[in-house]
């Protein structure tokens, strides 16, 4: 049972001994069509943003704006990240765990549903089919909200959430035609990237039962 209890906290703190600085993560700019990917830096951390269509055939590409990243499939839909036509999300991938304190979405409109996940599963930077049920089924749900105007901006707060994730995804609820982009995010990005924490997480438990079962012996 020590053994269990050792783990729980090794993992519960991974994060938070690596000493990581909070860093804010803009993605406004007049890029237009960026591709299916872009990688942005703030001072020593990078996020990678994956542009996601879950009811693919036709290929989602980033839109950025000076009020942040959407999603276009080329279809003469709004460049936002919306379900007019696909049902689309913006995976935001840390390359490490990360614990989420905010994400800021701009023309985030009255009655705008907004769904932001977090999820450890490389899966879901590659759905091209199955809906929003393919992000929920390997995801947690982090925060559900509205927009707040007509071109409002919506500052969700995520400080409060435990658990550390290296996927964030911005998706809304299929069949409703909401749309929003994703200006700001703000994180905590561990120094130590995934997968190559786990070894050392893994070795460092190993010690601690090693050490254990020597005092027990002696």
């Amino acid at each position: 049972m020590k053994f269990l209890n050792l783990m729980g906290i090794a993992a519960a703190g991974a994060v938070m001994l690596s000493g990581a600085q909070a860093a804010t993560f803009y993605f406004g700019g007049n890029g237009g069509d960026l591709g299916k990917s872009e990688t942005f830096v703030s001072g020593p951390d990078s996020v990678t943003a994956i542009a996601v269509n879950t009811e693919e055939p036709e290929a989602p590409s980033l839109h950025q704006t000076i009020l942040g990243l959407g999603v276009t499939t080329g279809r003469g839909d709004i460049d936002q990240l919306d379900n007019i036509g696909d049902d689309e999300a913006i995976v935001l991938d840390f390359g490490a765990l990360a614990q989420f304190d905010s994400i800021t979405l701009s023309l985030a409109g009255f009655y705008d549903d907004i769904r932001i996940y977090g999820s450890n599963n490389a899966a879901v930077a590659a759905i091209t089919s199955g809906g929003l049920s393919a992000i929920t089924s390997i995801s947690t749900l982090l925060a559900s909200a509205s927009g707040n105007g007509i071109e409002g901006f919506a500052t969700i707060d995520l400080s409060g959430i435990a658990s550390a994730y290296r996927y964030l995804i911005a998706t809304i609820p299929g069949g409703s035609g909401d749309g929003f982009r994703v200006k700001y995010v703000t994180a905590e990005v561990s120094d130590v990237p995934v997968p190559a924490a786990l070894p050392l997480l893994l070795s460092g438990i190993a010690g601690l039962g090693f050490a254990s079962r020597r005092r027990k012996q002696a």
